[in-house]
C-alpha cells in the first residue's frame, strides 16, 4: 500500500481526519498570530500554504498563562506571564487561524502548555539535569489556580473554533512532572500513589473537556518513555490509566525532551521515525487512537509506521518546512521530488539560539508565503551567470531558472555541492548527499547549463557581454590559523580528512575554531573509523550555536565514540608527537603528548577576489552569495540566495 495509507481517513473521536498527517506546533518561530496584523498575517499564509497540502491539522502553540507572586520574574522555558489565551484578541486572532484551516480542508488544533521547573514543580526535585535552579514547590492552592488556568484557556480555544485541543503532558510539562514517581516527591494528595499523581492532569482534562464539549476532539502528547520520569512500561501505565477515564480521544507518542540526547527534534544523527516502535507498544496497550511523531522525515517512511501499526496517524513538522507539497508530491506519486530536510535544526536554533528570523536550510520560501509562489510573477532576465556551485549557487541557480533565466553555473571541482558535500561524508550525514541529488535534479529538470571541472576565471569574466548578471557563490578556503607548527606534515584539514575519508591511525588532536557542525563532523569519521580523538574549544562549551536541540545528540554521540573534548582550551604550538594548549582563562599552559595526527577543523576564509573586482569596475551586475561572503550555515546561504534573486528578477 505504502503512501496510500497516509490518505485514509480516520476517526478520532466526534471528528474525521482526512488524512493521517498531522504537524506539531511550530509557527510560533515564524510569526506571532496574536502580534501586529503583519505578523498574524505571516503565520496565517504559513500554516495554511501547509493546510494546502492535505494535512489533516495544523497544531497552534498554546502556552498557559504562569501563575506567580507579585513582581517575580520568572525565567527559562516558561519565561512569560500572561500568554495569548489572556490576551483580549485570543479569540480574534486564532479564530482566523482556524478559517484558514477549514478553508483549505483541515482541522485546527491547538495545545495546554505549561512547562515544568520554570519555576514551577510537584517537588523540589528537579525535572532535568540541565536545570541548576531549584524550583518552586505549589501549594495545593496553586494547583487550583492552575486547574481554573487551564480551563480558562479549554474555554477560549472553543469560543475561538479549535476543532483539537491536546494536553502537553511531555518534554518535561508540569502535568509530565506530577505524572512521574521520580520527579513527584510530593506526600499530600497530589503524590505518591498513581492514582494521587495523576489527580492534577485529571483534573485540567475534566475541565477541559467539560469546556469545548463533546463535539470536539481531547487528547494528551505524551514522552513514550524518558530515563529522568519513567519507562515505557510506566507510561503506559499512565497513558492507560488517563485513558480509562474515557476524557480523551487520542494519545500523541513522542520521544526525546528539550534538551537531552536526543532532544524532542531530533537531528539528523538518527534514522528516520527511529521511535516508532514505542509507539507501537502504546497502540496495543490503549483503546484510542495513537499519532507518532519524531524524525517522520519522508511520506515513505510514514507510510511505513502507519502501515506496520506502530501509529493510526504520524506527526510530520520539519518536512512541511522543507517542502510544504510533500502530502502532495506522495499522492501524485513523485515522492522523489520531495524536498528533502536535512535536520540539521536551523528553523528552530536560529530563532531560539541566534534570536535570528525563522528560515529553513533547504527551503527558503518558508515563513515567505505571503509573496505567494515563486516566482510569483518575477521575470528574471534572459542569461545569468552562477560561479561556484555550492549550496547557495545551486539554490540562486535554480531559483533564476524558474524565473525563466538561462542560467549557465561554473563549479571548479568535478561535482556540486560544495563544503556541504564534503561534510556528507561524515557516516550520518547522509542527509545532506540526499538534499544535494535532490538540488542536482532540480538543476538538470531546468536546463541549467552546469559546468563541472572548470574554473572561472579574470579571462571568463572580461567575456561577459555588458550588464549580465553574475552571482559569485565561490565560497571559502580552509582557514589555518596562525598557531605554530600548523603547516608540519601531520597537521591536516577537515577537508583533507572528509574527501579522503582518511583514516588516521593512533591519538588525533582536532582543533575547533568553528561553534556549528563542521569539527564534529570531523570527529564522528575519524573515532568511527578507529582514531582516538580529543576536541580543542577555545570557548567555555563547544558548538555553542547549535542551541538545545541539537546539542545533546551531537555531544551524546561524541561521548559514545570515545572522543575527549577539552573546553577553554588554546592551541598555542604543534611539535612532533605534541600540542602545546593554555587556559584561556587563567593562561596556565599544558601539552597533549603522544599526539599522531591534528587536524584543524577551523572554518574557512571568504574567496571573493573575483567579485570585487567585478564589483569596482561595474561592468556586469555583480552579486554575492554564501560564504564567498563569510562562512556561516547552509541556511545562510540558500537565504542569501533567494534574496539576490528576488534583486535580479523583477516584477511586471
Amino acid at each position: 500500500m505504502g503512501v496510500d495509507v497516509l490518505f485514509q481517513p480516520l476517526r478520532i473521536g466526534a471528528l474525521t481526519l482526512r488524512s493521517r498527517v498531522v504537524m506539531p506546533p511550530h509557527s510560533s518561530a515564524i510569526g506571532n498570530l496574536w502580534g501586529t496584523d503583519d505578523e498574524a498575517q505571516t503565520a496565517i499564509a504559513y500554516l495554511r500554504r501547509r493546510a494546502k497540502g492535505g494535512l489533516a491539522w495544523a497544531t497552534m502553540p498554546g502556552r498557559i498563562s504562569n501563575i506567580v507572586p507579585t513582581g517575580f520574574e520568572p525565567q527559562g522555558l516558561s519565561a512569560v506571564i500572561t500568554t495569548p489565551y489572556r490576551f483580549e484578541n485570543y479569540v480574534e486572532r486564532t479564530g482566523m487561524f482556524v478559517g484558514a484551516m477549514h478553508e483549505e480542508g483541515a482541522l485546527a488544533a491547538t495545545q495546554l502548555t505549561m512547562n515544568g521547573g520554570y519555576p514551577h514543580a510537584p517537588s523540589e526535585r528537579f525535572g532535568q539535569k540541565l536545570n541548576a535552579l531549584a524550583p518552586h514547590a505549589l501549594t495545593e492552592r496553586e494547583i487550583d489556580l492552575f486547574v481554573d488556568e487551564y480551563a480558562f484557556s479549554a474555554g477560549q480555544a472553543f469560543r475561538a473554533g479549535i476543532d483539537v485541543l491536546e494536553l502537553h503532558m511531555n518534554h518535561e510539562d508540569l502535568t509530565m512532572q506530577f505524572a512521574s514517581a521520580k520527579v513527584n516527591g510530593r506526600t499530600d494528595g497530589y503524590g505518591g500513589s498513581l492514582e494521587n499523581r495523576l489527580r492534577f492532569p485529571l483534573r485540567i482534562l475534566r475541565a477541559a473537556r467539560e469546556a469545548i464539549g463533546p463535539d470536539r476532539v481531547l487528547g494528551v502528547r505524551f514522552t513514550g518513555e524518558d530515563a529522568m520520569f519513567f519507562s515505557r512500561e510506566e507510561g503506559i501505565e499512565i497513558a492507560a490509566a488517563i485513558e480509562q477515564t474515557g476524557l480523551i480521544d487520542y494519545v500523541h507518542i513522542v520521544h526525546g525532551n528539550t534538551w537531552g540526547n536526543p532532544s524532542y527534534i531530533q537531528p539528523h544523527f538518527y534514522p528516520a521515525g527511529a521511535w516508532a516502535e514505542t509507539a507501537r507498544s502504546y497502540r496495543e496497550a490503549l483503546g484510542v487512537p495513537v499519532i507518532y511523531t519524531g524524525l517522520v522525515s519522508t511520506p515513505g517512511r510514514a507510510g511505513e509506521i502507519v502501515e506496520a501499526g506502530d501509529a493510526d496517524a504520524v506527526g510530520m513538522a520539519r518536512a512541511h518546512v522543507a517542502d510544504p507539497d510533500v502530502l502532495v508530491k506522495a499522492k501524485n506519486g513523485s515522492a522523489a521530488d520531495v524536498r528533502p530536510c536535512v535536520g540539521v535544526n536551523d528553523c528552530i536554533n536560529r530563532r531560539y539560539t541566534d534570536g535570528l528570523p525563522f528560515a529553513c536550510g533547504v527551503n527558503p520560501h518558508a515563513a515567505d508565503e505571503r509573496d505567494g509562489e515563486w516566482p510569483a510573477g518575477r521575470v528574471g532576465p534572459a542569461s545569468a551567470t552562477v560561479v561556484g556551485g555550492g549550496p547557495g549557487g545551486m539554490e540562486v541557480a535554480g531559483l533564476l531558472a524558474e524565473a525563466g533565466t538561462r542560467v549557465t553555473l561554473y563549479e571548479s571541482r568535478d561535482a556540486l555541492g560544495g563544503q556541504l558535500a564534503v561534510a556528507s561524508h561524515a557516516p550520518s550525514w547522509d542527509r545532506y548527499r540526499e538534499y544535494l541529488d535532490w538540488q542536482t535534479a532540480r538543476l538538470t529538470a531546468l536546463g541549467v547549463d552546469v559546468r563541472l571541472g572548470t574554473e572561472f576565471g579574470e579571462g571568463d569574466l572580461d567575456a561577459l557581454p555588458d550588464g549580465e548578471h553574475v552571482v559569485f557563490a565561490t565560497g571559502s578556503a580552509e582557514r589555518r590559523p596562525e598557531i605554530p607548527g600548523a603547516h608540519l606534515p601531520h597537521v591536516l584539514t577537515a577537508g583533507d580528512v572528509l574527501e579522503r575519508e582518511a583514516r588516521l591511525d593512533g591519538r588525533v588532536v582536532v582543533i575547533a575554531h568553528e561553534d556549528h557542525l563542521q569539527p564534529f563532523a570531523v570527529a564522528e569519521h575519524l573515532a568511527a573509523t578507529g582514531s582516538d580523538v580529543t576536541m580543542l574549544y577555545q570557548s567555555p562549551g563547544p558548538g555553542q550555536l547549535l542551541g538545545r536541540y541539537s546539542i545533546g545528540a551531537v555531544l551524546g554521540r561524541m561521548d559514545g565514540l570515545g572522543v575527549r573534548i577539552e573546553i577553554m582550551t588554546e592551541a598555542v604550538g604543534i611539535a612532533d608527537g605534541r600540542v602545546d594548549a593554555r587556559n584561556i582563562f587563567s593562561t596556565r599552559d599544558w601539552s597533549l603528548d603522544a599526539v599522531d595526527h591534528v587536524v584543524l577543523a577551523c572554518g574557512g576564509v571568504s574567496r571573493a577576489g573575483l567579485f570585487e573586482r567585478a564589483q569596482s569596475e561595474g561592468r556586469v551586475s555583480a552579486h554575492l552569495v554564501g560564504d564567498a561572503y563569510a562562512q556561516r550555515r547552509l541556511v545562510n546561504a540558500t537565504r542569501m540566495a533567494l534574496a539576490v534573486a528576488k534583486e535580479i528578477t523583477r516584477l511586471p
